[in-house]
């Protein structure tokens, strides 16, 4: 099964609000990049990590870099597909530092099982996707991303959703942890994991 994915870490943000790298907070004595590499090798054959343009990282991983600069998320997730060799690009962002190997599992799942949908989102217990850990066929996604980027400044990775109409799974049906998908932008987030 892992031979079908690669697991990417968008670790590459501005971190404006943080202050600081996020790929370097600290869980239990773990950095978030750790983390989220480790949660993403038990689905994955290869694990690479989207960094911009600008950042600089020691690490035993691939390191792929931001082709359109400065269009946050949607710039790291157009690179990871740009440089994804398998059938599916599993997506995770270094600030979701609760993601479990369960969940992602249980994407991976529904990915293999479906040839309907391009894309598989978990939606949060507040009704919104969560596009930032989730399945894409990378190949398919690509040009309707590519369109976006470079048609628009602005766009947003809701722009994206809309275009590929992913399949969204409740995340309780991923993992019943409530702070699942607890996304850590500030140090208030921060100050609230524990």
């Amino acid at each position: 099964m892992k031979s079908n994915f690669t697991g990417f870490v968008l670790a590459g943000g501005r971190s404006a609000r943080m202050g600081t790298d996020k790929f370097a907070l600290e869980l239990n004595g773990e950095t978030f990049l750790t983390r989220a590499v480790n949660t993403l090798s038990t689905v994955c054959e290869t694990v690479k990590i989207v960094l911009n343009q600008t950042q600089t990282l020691e690490s035993k991983q691939p390191i792929v870099r931001d082709i359109y600069p400065e269009r946050g998320a949607l710039g790291g997730i157009h690179a990871a597909f740009k440089n994804c060799d398998t059938k599916f690009a599993v997506i995770l962002a270094v600030d979701l530092p609760f993601v479990t190997t369960e969940a992602l599992e249980k994407l991976a799942h529904f990915a293999l099982a479906s040839n309907k949908y391009i894309g598989f989102v978990p939606r949060q217990n507040d009704n919104r996707p969560q596009p930032l850990c989730a399945v894409y066929r990378a190949r398919f996604c690509l040009p309707a991303l590519e369109k976006i980027l470079s048609e628009n400044d602005t766009a947003s990775v809701r722009d994206f959703l809309d275009e590929i109409q992913p399949k969204y799974i409740d995340a309780g049906r991923l993992d019943n942890r409530e702070k699942l998908l607890f996304n850590v932008n500030s140090p208030a987030d921060y100050q609230k994991m524990n």
